[in-house]
């Protein structure tokens, strides 16, 4: 194989009159032609009519597409044998995948998934999921288990509700990750199989560079410490917790909240807290207007810190950065009992 680049270099001399894709190897060489395919690690590279040469992966060090015809629309790079498609296999492993795909705006993206997974409660999904109410899924509102895609850091994507079949434009430049809307992964079994089909361009970009590392977005949690999703119980017996979740201005951010504790030995509540009683007026709560016991919140410490109501659910942006605490809308927690499950995300914008 490596014969037939070298013998094929020699060729060049005589097809350079016609425009095409620039590739440049890492010994120097420069190889012109039309990219068509690339397929196990190798690209196909049209270097005159009739004449193909094969190019392994890890010799390219760049490729510079030439550009469309202005006859012709953007997405034309995805048809005519110039599309390039990656398969990625999503299961337990890990909740949000990346695709080592990095796509420009505008770019066509068609994905397209099969496969089954069986949940720990017996049910069984394909990639396009079920219906489901479940307000602590991922992507609340969607199906529960559908195929979901997401474009631009692990933090702060966009996201596009893939199922077995769906093509879309990124609104965004950014890398693919696949996730599947699940709450949770535990006791899963099976797997989808997505078949991703990208411009050349956007394939070739990602595969020729270094592959990114574990810590960029293959996992739930990022290198700067913040996490896309983070379960947690916080105790009703204690004022603040610490959530670990440092916040940075203009992040987007989502609270989901369930259980039940007892903020007396004798009184029970939800997140919204309990209804106040006479005796409970004289009280002097962290957030007085709303119900004793509620979950509510704070972002970083000292007594300039005003506390916010939580509730069952809160989203909002925040404003000034600090370190997230939730707590207990009281003001006496020796006897109160149980914890709230709490779900910490950031909400990814349409």
């Amino acid at each position: 194989m490596r014969r037939l680049v070298s013998f094929s270099l020699l060729l060049l001399a005589g097809v350079l009159a016609l425009q095409a894709d620039t590739l440049k190897l890492k010994n120097g060489r420069v190889v012109k032609g039309r990219v068509t395919q690339f397929k196990n690690g190798e690209f196909t590279v049209e270097v005159s009519p009739g004449e193909r040469v094969l190019l392994l992966q890890e010799s390219v060090e760049s490729i510079e597409f030439e550009a469309a015809p202005a006859a012709a629309p953007a997405a034309a790079s995805a048809a005519g044998g110039m599309a390039a498609e990656k398969t990625v296999v999503l299961d337990s492993s890990q909740e949000v995948v990346a695709t080592g795909i990095q796509l420009r705006k505008g770019d066509k993206v068609v994905i397209r998934a099969s496969g089954e997974m069986s949940w720990s409660d017996g049910r069984k999904t394909s990639p396009a999921g079920a219906a489901s109410r479940d307000s602590f899924l991922p992507f609340p509102g969607e199906a529960m288990g559908v195929l979901v895609a997401m474009v631009g850091s692990a933090m702060s994507p966009t996201y596009h509700i893939i199922g077995e079949n769906a093509e879309f434009t990124p609104g965004t430049d950014g890398e693919l990750f696949l996730q599947i809307n699940a709450r949770s992964l535990e006791g899963a079994r099976g797997s989808y199989t997505a078949r991703v089909q990208t411009p050349m361009g956007a394939t070739a970009a990602a595969t020729a560079s270094a592959p990114p590392s574990a810590g960029t977005g293959a996992s739930a949690t990022t290198t700067t410490g913040r996490s896309l999703r983070k379960d947690l119980e916080v105790p009703a017996n204690q004022e603040w917790m610490d959530t670990g979740v440092d916040l940075e201005e203009g992040d987007v951010i989502r609270i989901l909240a369930e259980g039940t504790i007892n903020y007396t030995t004798s009184k029970t509540c939800g997140p919204g807290g309990g209804e106040r009683d006479w005796a409970d007026l004289i009280r002097k709560l962290p957030v007085n207007d709303q119900g004793r016991g509620a979950l509510i919140g704070k972002m970083g410490t000292g007594g300039a810190v005003l506390a916010f109501f939580v509730g069952e659910r809160a989203d909002f942006t925040v404003e000034r950065k600090g370190r997230l605490f939730l707590g207990i809308n009281d003001d006496d927690y020796k006897n109160n009992s149980g914890s709230f499950k709490i779900r910490i995300r950031l909400n990814p914008p349409r």
